[in-house]
């Protein structure tokens, strides 16, 4: 088969900006020698322009019910048809059950699965209530049947590759690491007026500047750092964090704050097109997770020279280590505010961690070598499937 007929079609849940969506999109733009198409399920297109003025195909089904799999279905039927892919990729759960069905409607294509998440972690079960454990445990059992019809998983760690392969009986055999790619170039030369600018618009006069970049949900632990802000404040009266992300846990973030009385120096910014700029002009970055996939935000702050504070989860600690972030024991408050505290103490001196998170994001995550490497199991895979075919 020729390169220019070779076709990669994403199935993915929406295309709203999250972590794993704003990922596969920056990959796909790159691709050389695959054609990508990308159908996103559900509403949430913010995307879809970027990917237009890239020249890559779009189909929004704008399917409403939650679950709404044979409808979704049914609409990706005749879009297979047409496109005829040389493989379908899916990502995130829902648009994976979709792919998995329309496995046995189109066993000729090979169907490429995502590990993008830790979503089965007893972290989940056990915060979760009674009705909540039913549905983790019921979407369990139909991930883990399902799985099974899948040809190959692209896992974002390996961390992730041992959890979830290892929960849903994928033989590691299946499943391949490739780390999530960012482009370099967008963490460099702004302006420093600019920078000032955005500074005033966001009513900061302070210097100590923290902040969190990530979907607000408990696994995040965002709460984690506005409870150690009380004893940073002490020290360093003039702090302000921002919090840069969107998610249910919104109004619980912003009650602790108030209950606190920090809530002037705590601000929920909500989804945000700018991140870049807020981390150059922010001094720390500060990632307490629980549970990740493999944490594109934590990447953005190498990329950006950021001296990082990080908690030690597996997922955190195959992009850092203790020669480019500080590392404290998740869940572990007094700790972080230390961790905080001595970072604006010794702010100037720590410089070498900013520079040696670079080199390393430069290493491990530079965009145009993850597509290439993607490229490159598609074709594995193909070949494979025509060979075992």
């Amino acid at each position: 088969m020729s390169s220019h007929q070779k076709k990669v079609l994403f199935l993915i849940d929406s295309l709203q900006g999250s972590g794993a969506e704003r990922s596969l999109v920056e990959i796909a733009k790159r691709f050389k020698d695959y054609t990508p198409v990308f159908v996103h399920i559900y509403d949430g297109d913010m995307l879809k322009p970027e990917l237009q003025k890239a020249e890559i195909k779009v189909y929004s089904l704008g399917v409403q019910k939650k679950y709404g799999f044979k409808e979704a279905s049914n609409l990706l039927i005749p879009i297979y048809k047409e496109e005829k892919p040389t493989l379908v990729h899916s990502t995130l759960y829902r648009a994976d059950m979709v792919a998995r069905y329309l496995k046995k409607k189109f066993p000729q294509i090979p169907l490429i699965g995502s590990f993008v998440n830790n979503s089965y972690t007893p972290q989940r079960y056990k915060s979760a209530g009674l009705i909540m454990k039913i549905k983790i445990w019921l979407a369990y059992q139909l991930d883990k049947h399902s799985a099974k019809r899948v040809d190959f998983f692209i896992s974002n760690s390996e961390t992730i590759k041992k959890s979830e392969g290892g929960a849903l009986a994928v033989p590691p055999s299946k499943i391949g690491v490739i780390y999530r790619g960012r482009d370099l170039s967008k963490y460099d030369g702004f302006d420093k007026s600019s920078l000032r600018s955005k500074k005033s618009s966001l009513g900061i006069q302070s210097e100590n500047i923290l902040i969190n970049v990530s979907r607000l949900i408990e696994r995040k632990a965002q709460l984690d750092i506005i409870n150690a802000l009380p004893v940073v404040l002490k020290k360093f009266p003039d702090t302000v964090l921002l919090i840069a992300g969107h998610g249910k846990y919104h109004h619980i973030l912003q009650k602790k704050a108030e209950e606190l009385n920090i809530q002037k120096h705590v601000k929920l910014l909500g989804r945000r097109q700018d991140i870049s700029e807020l981390l150059a002009l922010s001094k720390i970055f500060i990632y307490p997770s629980y549970a990740e996939g493999l944490p594109g935000a934590l990447i953005e702050a190498m990329m950006s020279r950021k001296l990082i504070i990080a908690s030690n989860i597996g997922e955190n600690l195959e992009c850092v280590d203790e020669n480019c972030a500080l590392i404290f024991k998740k869940g572990e408050v007094g700790e972080l505010a230390d961790k905080i505290i001595y970072a604006l103490k010794n702010f100037s001196r720590l410089q070498d961690y900013g520079e040696n998170a670079r080199r390393a994001a430069q290493e491990k995550f530079e965009i145009q070598t993850i597509a290439h490497k993607y490229e490159e199991l598609y074709d594995d895979v193909t070949n494979n499937y025509s060979y075992r075919r």
